[in-house]
C-alpha cells in the first residue's frame, strides 16, 4: 500500500534548491524589470469569493475548473485560479476614485484544474503586470515590450511573441454567415490549430468566397505587416478593416520600443479567456510544450467590480520558462554557495566576522557544522561543490582552499589580513 505521505497530491510538486534559485533568479529579475518600468507590486488573497474567477460573467475560469470550498457562514470560497480579476477588483475598489492610467505587477501561485492532465500542474507561479486606464495601441506596445524584455531578463533569447486580435477574428467569423453553433465549431477548430478540419469545414458550408480563402490562408497568416495587407484584400466588414489598421498602428509602436523582431501577427489566434475584447498575444519558446506568456486587453472586466478603466496585461508562466531554460541549458549551476567558512575555536569569532563582511557585499557563505576537522570540511566541500573553502586556524592565520579547475583543490596559508582587505570592519 502507498503511503501518501510521502508523495504529493497530483498536480501539484516540490521545487527543489536548484530549480527554486533558478526560480528565484527569474523572479528577481523581472521583478525588478517591471519596477523600472513604474509597475508597483500588489498581492491579492490565496483565496476569495468564488464570483470574481467565475467565467458566468467576465472572469476567467469555469466553476468546475476551481479548487472550491465554503467558509463557516457558507459563502462559496475558491483558491485564486488567475491573478488577473483579483487586481481588477483592487483597481476598481482601493483604487476607485484614482485618475489617469494604473500600473500594477504581481507574483504568485495560481490554482486551476487542468482540462486534460497530460504533465500540467495544478499549481502553477505567475509574474506579471497590468495596465489599467489607457485605452491605446501605445500602451499595448508597452506591455507586449515588457513582455519580450521580461523573457529575455529571465535568460530567454530564441522566442517570438504571437499577436492576434479579438475584434479581426470575431469580425471575420461573423462574416461566414454561419450558425452561433457553427460559428463556435469553426473558432474552436481554429483555436486547437486543426486546420485539416478547418478545410473541411469551409469547403462543406456556403460563404462568401474570399472569406473561405481567408480561412484557408490562416495557417500561413503569421509573420510582419505582409500579412496585415494580404488580409486587409480578403476581408469586407469595416470591423475586421478597423482591427487590421489598429494592428498596423501596433506594429509602428512595437518598433519604437525596438522588439519587433521578437514579434509576429498570427490572424488565426483565438482568445483563450473570456475577458479579452482586442489585441492578445502568446509567447512561445523551446523546451516546453505550452506557451510562456500570455496576455492581451480587456476593456470590460474591471467594470465588472464598478468602475470603468479599460486594461491591458500578460502573465508569465515561470514554471514553463523554468522548463525552457533547463532545456536551453541543461544542469546549469545556478547561484550556489560561494564559500564554506570553518574554523578552530581560536579562529571561530574572526571567522563569523569575515563570513558576515562578505554577506553584507553580495556573497553566499556557508558555516560549517563539522568542528575543526580540515579534512571533513574539505570533503565537504568536494561533495557539495562549493568553489571554496576559508578555514580559520586562528584570529590572524587561515587556510584558503579554491577549486582550481586545472590544478585541482588548491589550499594556501595566509593572514586573514590579506583577504581581500576585510578583517570583519568596512575599510
Amino acid at each position: 500500500m502507498i503511503d501518501i505521505k510521502l508523495h504529493t497530491p497530483i498536480g501539484v510538486k516540490d521545487c527543489l534548491p536548484p530549480e527554486q534559485k533558478r526560480k528565484q533568479q527569474v523572479l528577481r529579475a523581472v521583478s525588478t524589470l517591471f519596477a523600472s518600468y513604474g509597475y508597483e507590486e500588489v498581492e491579492s488573497p490565496m483565496f476569495e469569493y468564488m464570483e470574481v474567477f467565475s467565467d458566468e460573467k467576465l472572469g476567467s475560469t469555469n466553476p468546475n475548473d476551481m479548487f472550491r470550498f465554503f467558509d463557516r457562514t457558507g459563502n462559496a470560497l475558491a483558491l485564486r485560479s488567475d491573478l488577473t480579476p483579483p487586481i481588477a477588483r483592487i483597481a476598481a475598489t482601493a483604487y476607485a476614485e484614482k485618475k489617469g492610467p494604473l500600473r500594477f505587477s504581481y507574483v504568485g501561485n495560481a490554482f486551476r484544474y487542468s482540462e486534460s492532465y497530460q504533465g500540467k500542474l495544478y499549481e502553477v507561479s505567475q509574474a506579471g503586470v497590468e495596465l489599467m486606464g489607457a485605452s491605446s495601441v501605445e500602451a499595448d506596445a508597452e506591455v507586449i515590450a515588457l513582455a519580450a524584455r521580461s523573457l529575455q531578463e529571465a535568460g530567454l533569447e530564441e522566442f517570438r511573441i504571437h499577436i492576434g486580435q479579438v475584434k479581426f477574428f470575431r469580425s471575420v467569423l461573423e462574416e461566414t454567415g454561419l450558425s452561433e453553433e457553427k460559428k463556435e465549431q469553426l473558432k474552436d477548430l481554429v483555436a486547437h490549430r486543426n486546420y485539416v478540419g478547418v478545410e473541411e469545414m469551409v469547403e462543406e458550408n456556403e460563404m462568401p468566397a474570399a472569406i473561405k480563402e481567408l480561412f484557408l490562408q490562416l495557417p500561413r497568416l503569421v509573420g510582419g505587416e505582409e500579412v496585415l495587407k494580404a488580409a486587409a484584400s480578403l476581408v469586407e466588414s469595416q470591423d475586421a478593416k478597423d482591427a487590421l489598421a489598429e494592428m498596423k498602428d501596433l506594429w509602428e509602436a512595437i518598433g519604437d520600443h525596438g522588439v519587433q523582431e521578437k514579434t509576429v501577427f498570427d490572424l488565426g489566434m483565438v482568445n483563450s479567456l473570456n475577458y479579452y475584447t482586442g489585441i492578445i498575444f502568446r509567447g512561445y519558446t523551446y523546451g516546453t510544450g505550452y506557451s510562456v506568456v500570455d496576455g492581451g486587453r480587456y476593456d470590460h472586466l474591471v467594470e465588472q467590480f464598478g468602475k470603468q478603466s479599460p486594461a491591458v496585461g500578460f502573465g508569465m508562466k515561470v514554471d514553463a520558462v523554468l522548463d525552457a531554460l533547463e532545456y536551453a541549458h541543461p544542469g546549469e549551476e545556478t547561484g550556489g554557495i560561494d564559500a564554506l567558512v570553518a574554523y578552530h575555536p581560536a579562529g571561530k569569532k574572526k571567522a563569523f566576522a569575515i563570513a558576515d563582511a562578505y554577506r553584507k557585499k553580495g556573497m553566499r557563505m556557508e558555516n560549517s557544522l563539522l568542528g575543526d576537522d580540515f579534512d571533513a570540511n574539505l570533503q565537504y566541500m568536494k561533495e557539495r561543490n562549493i568553489p571554496s573553502m576559508l578555514f580559520f586556524q586562528t584570529e590572524t592565520q587561515l587556510i584558503y582552499v579554491r577549486d582550481a579547475k586545472e590544478l585541482g583543490f588548491v589550499a594556501n596559508e595566509m593572514a586573514v589580513s590579506d583577504l581581500m582587505g576585510l578583517d570583519g570592519e568596512e575599510r
